[in-house]
């Protein structure tokens, strides 16, 4: 029973994933998912535990998420309140935050060599601050949507809400490679928040409470994991969009959109 209370979970999360992507015939094919049909794909999909729950602001509509060294850093979004902030770790207290200029609506969040890298959705710029003062040392600007940002301790990893992720050099932004998101050849879309979990990159999909967990060499999709069991949705906009990895202590944190809730959870077999 338990098991199939956890199929039917996941069956109407992607089912929600999958309406809110307008693509009516990709979501059959997706649904039926390859000649081993749908029950094969079911088997890569995990679920969390909560081992502890943290305090957020129920008001930020969350864009970025990151930890390090007791500490989380945030991007949240939305023109005319779009902010970069940081957080007490342990107790959710909030240590510092500055807004951005109403023109801008904030996305994506990495930490990379000491600075923090953040986007901007349609207005091509990526501000890099010193992570202690929040001071702006440069603006760097790219082409197209700003969605999820990460990296893997070399170039920086951009999203744009479709099945591309684009590796750029830091100094630049120049694309050194790109890849396509996939499974059994179909496009894995409306990739989002983005976070490097060992050599996985782990992708928010947008309105939806399911994480993409990604090749990051091949781009082929390993597993999917669904947080409908602590997903804290209300409204469309409500969703899981956090991923906070802490390579020191191998822990991940996870919030949303709107959330008044930071969880570290765990998974079995991971």
């Amino acid at each position: 029973m338990i098991l199939i209370c956890k199929f039917l979970s996941f069956i109407l999360s992607l089912i929600r994933f999958l309406s809110s992507s307008k693509n009516y015939a990709y979501a059959l094919i997706l649904l039926v998912f390859s000649s081993n049909g749908f029950n094969s794909f079911a088997q890569e999909t995990v679920t969390p535990r909560i081992v502890k729950k943290i305090a957020h602001d129920s008001k930020a509509f969350t864009q970025g998420f990151i930890v390090d060294k007791g500490v989380f850093y945030e991007s949240t979004g939305l023109y005319g309140n779009s902010s970069l902030r940081k957080y007490n770790a342990h107790s959710g207290k909030l240590i510092r935050k500055i807004s951005l200029e109403d023109k801008f609506f904030a996305e994506g969040l990495t930490l990379l060599n000491d600075k923090l890298y953040q986007l901007t959705w349609k207005s091509g710029m990526m501000f890099v601050y010193d992570k202690t003062t929040f001071e702006i040392e440069e603006i760097l600007r790219y082409s197209g949507e700003g969605w999820g940002l990460t990296n893997n301790d070399k170039y920086l990893v951009m999203s744009n809400g479709s099945n591309i992720l684009k590796f750029r050099d830091p100094k630049t932004l120049r694309i050194v490679r790109s890849i396509a998101v996939t499974h059994n050849g179909l496009p894995v879309k409306n990739l989002n928040e983005l976070e490097f979990v060992g050599n996985e990159i782990w992708a928010n999909i947008w309105k939806s409470d399911l994480v993409a967990c990604i090749n990051s060499e091949t781009g082929k999709l390993v597993r999917l994991i669904d947080f409908t069991s602590i997903s804290e949705k209300i409204g469309d906009e409500d969703v899981l969009n956090g991923i906070a990895y802490d390579k020191e202590q191998d822990k991940i944190y996870v919030t949303g959109k709107f959330w008044n809730s930071i969880y570290e959870v765990s998974f079995n077999g991971l």
